[in-house]
């Protein structure tokens, strides 16, 4: 049984006249990393975390089952200690005067002894490389570091699958990149990720799957290389570069390599 599962899942925002989710089905094993692009990716991640049905109006139907759990049935707090959610903005979620605040805050609302909450705040923080910034103002710091920070804050709960909401948005490319490397970490430990973004020059390599939504449906959910077989026409979808330059030229030089995710592997497809 997958450990994420979407079974027909319509969902219509209240005043809408149609649904933004049109009967949606998407099987999800734990430890994937899957990158969702094209319409509603807000939405599809929002299901996952509970927060639709429970905190955002509109009309659901289906089911969403995370680790077994229908999200309708079951509150957002405790999907929490299974799905965290990190947002576009950093700054959302750091409020605290301290990185330690911030990130230890979710541990005191959950009543976790203070030597318990100490080991977690050493982990998380090392994960994200913040643990010397522990004493630091938030305010302080730059983007990609806020951002690591509140990557740690929800990593502190242990949460089985991270959910991430166009996260690099609002960063330069080098804190885009420091994000990135914390999930690539995240995904060598076994973290299930999803993430919702438009960025697939990062996602491709690391993505075990690609979920393209378009008007309201699956469009196509696929392993990177037979997802931008299937796609790469597509020209509402951005290609990573190296996946648009093999495209551009596989006819004329009558490629048959597999489709190449980064640099290194198109040196190796166009060096022959």
């Amino acid at each position: 049984m997958a450990f994420i599962e979407f079974r027909d899942v319509t969902f219509r925002y209240s005043g809408a006249p149609e649904p933004v989710l049109k009967g949606i089905n998407v099987a999800i094993d734990e430890g994937e990393f899957v990158g969702v692009f094209g319409d509603a990716k807000s939405t599809f991640c929002l299901c996952i975390s509970g927060a639709i049905p429970h905190l955002i109006a509109g009309e659901m139907h289906g089911d969403v089952i995370v680790g077994g759990i229908k999200t309708r049935e079951s509150r957002v707090s405790e999907l929490a200690r299974m799905v965290g959610t990190v947002l576009q903005d950093p700054e959302n979620q750091l409020f605290n005067l301290s990185v330690e605040g911030d990130v230890v805050f979710a541990l005191e609302n959950l009543c976790v002894p203070r030597e318990e909450m100490e080991e977690r705040l050493v982990e998380a923080l090392e994960l994200v490389r913040m643990l010397p910034y522990r004493h630091h103002v938030p305010t302080e710091l730059s983007g990609g570091q806020k951002q690591r920070v509140a990557i740690a804050s929800v990593l502190v709960a242990r949460p089985k699958v991270l959910v991430l909401d166009e996260p690099v948005r609002e960063l330069d490319p080098l804190g885009g990149n420091e994000v990135f490397e914390v999930l690539t970490r995240m995904k060598e430990q076994g973290t299930t990720i999803i993430i919702a973004d438009n960025d697939p020059e990062r996602i491709a390599p690391l993505a075990t799957k690609m979920l393209l939504i378009e008007q309201g449906q699956v469009q196509c959910f696929e392993e990177p290389r037979r997802f931008y077989e299937l796609v790469h026409d597509n020209p509402r979808l951005r290609l990573p570069q190296i996946v648009d330059l093999y495209f551009r030229v596989k006819e004329p030089l009558n490629l048959h390599n597999r489709v190449p995710l980064t640099v290194e592997e198109g040196v190796e497809t166009f060096g022959r």
